[in-house]
């Protein structure tokens, strides 16, 4: 069954584009509906709920049968408005933008209301040997092609993180803290966990941490309990770590995970780390042809994908 989308705006020719462009989007699964005149839609929520409602005039709210309104995002005609209860959005931006962002906080109160664990999930770990700007943008591509399908979270371990990825939206907080207090064992560190979360559009993810090292001072232990606990605390179907460092932590993801992509581009130099890589496996008893390896090759100076 499918779930609804509600928009109201009294103003009929842009509400009317915005719904058309909802419907052209890739985002399945809602009955997008329309309203432009107050009574319309007061009359529809007395009788039938609504996932979202999308409400260009914050007033008519007070007059709303809210308890048929699961998620109210503003549409707001001034950038600096802002709510404390509900999501704004700035009304007069790109129809892309909009949705984009409509999906993105609706995957934050989703997540904020997770159920709980089915058991069920997909780790998936990237590795490149040889890092650079074609890995993460492959690595970011498949997580944002995956979430159309199901429930990811991106994990990235790069110690030196940058904004490579257009669009990409690191104002949340970074991971920093969050692996202190996997460090630590609090007992409550992964109800810390939506806190540091940010999201771009159906994909939650962690942006990189205040310094690099942070990365460097995870143990394989660290790494295996916060494997165990994501699968045990969340409700994510799959989990896609990219590896930019290479540490036991990260080895120990990649043993742990049921799918491993190597990425590399095509360059002698890199076939030769990566032979170098198989060979340091080898040597604390890892055996890499028993590992399921998907070699990736891509092209050299790969543009970052536009999601």
């Amino acid at each position: 069954m499918e779930k609804l989308l509600a928009i109201f705006d009294t103003d009929n020719l842009y509400a009317s584009r915005l719904m058309e462009y909802f419907k052209k989007s890739n985002w399945k699964g809602f009955e997008i509906l329309l309203f432009t005149k107050r009574e319309s839609l007061i009359d529809f929520l007395k009788y039938q709920a609504v996932d979202i409602l999308l409400l260009g005039e914050s007033a008519l709210f007070e007059e709303l049968p809210k308890e048929n309104i699961k998620y109210v995002f503003w549409l707001c005609a001034d950038k600096m408005q802002t709510k404390d209860k509900h999501e704004t959005i700035y009304k007069y931006q790109a129809a892309g933008r909009i949705v984009s962002e409509v999906i993105s906080g609706y995957t934050r109160l989703e997540d904020n209301n997770q159920k709980e664990s089915h058991g069920e999930i997909r780790f998936i770990a990237i590795f490149p040997p040889v890092p650079g700007g074609e890995k993460i943008s492959y690595s970011w591509s498949l997580a944002k092609n995956l979430s159309n399908i199901s429930k990811v979270l991106y994990i990235p371990f790069d110690l030196l993180p940058t904004t490579f990825i257009p669009n990409q939206d690191n104002s949340g907080q970074s991971m920093s803290e969050l692996l202190y207090y996997l460090r630590e064992r609090k007992s409550d560190y992964m109800d810390k966990l939506k806190s540091y979360l940010n999201y771009s559009e159906k994909l939650s993810y962690l942006s990189g941490p205040i310094h690099g090292f942070d990365l460097l001072s995870i143990s394989r232990e660290d790494i295996g309990k916060l494997m165990d606990d994501i699968k045990k605390y969340t409700d994510y179907e799959t989990v896609i770590f990219y590896l930019g460092i290479y540490t036991e932590a990260s080895m120990e993801a990649i043993i742990r995970s049921n799918e491993i992509h190597i990425t590399s581009c095509n360059s002698p130099f890199e076939e030769l780390v990566i032979e170098e890589w198989e060979r340091q496996m080898e040597l604390i008893g890892v055996s890499v042809k028993k590992l399921k390896i998907n070699r990736i090759k891509l092209p050299i100076g790969q543009q970052p994908a536009q999601l």
